[in-house]
């Protein structure tokens, strides 16, 4: 990360969200101890095959 520590990134991860995604988060939050345990659980709750195929395709296609 830039010039910011993990401690500020995960107290900004909200500020990027919205709907069912920062409700999501708000109610994991006291389990993300750090970044790579935010990253893990958001891409296990978030992602699938599908998903990761269409955003390939839509860059593709840019």
């Amino acid at each position: 990360m830039a010039d910011i520590t993990e401690s500020q990134a995960l107290k900004m991860i909200p500020t990027f969200l919205e709907g069912p995604v920062k409700i999501w988060f708000h109610e994991n939050s006291t389990a993300f101890e750090s970044w790579s345990v935010f990253k893990a659980q958001f891409l296990h709750t978030y992602s699938s095959p599908a998903l990761k195929q269409l955003a390939s395709n839509r860059l593709r296609h840019r």
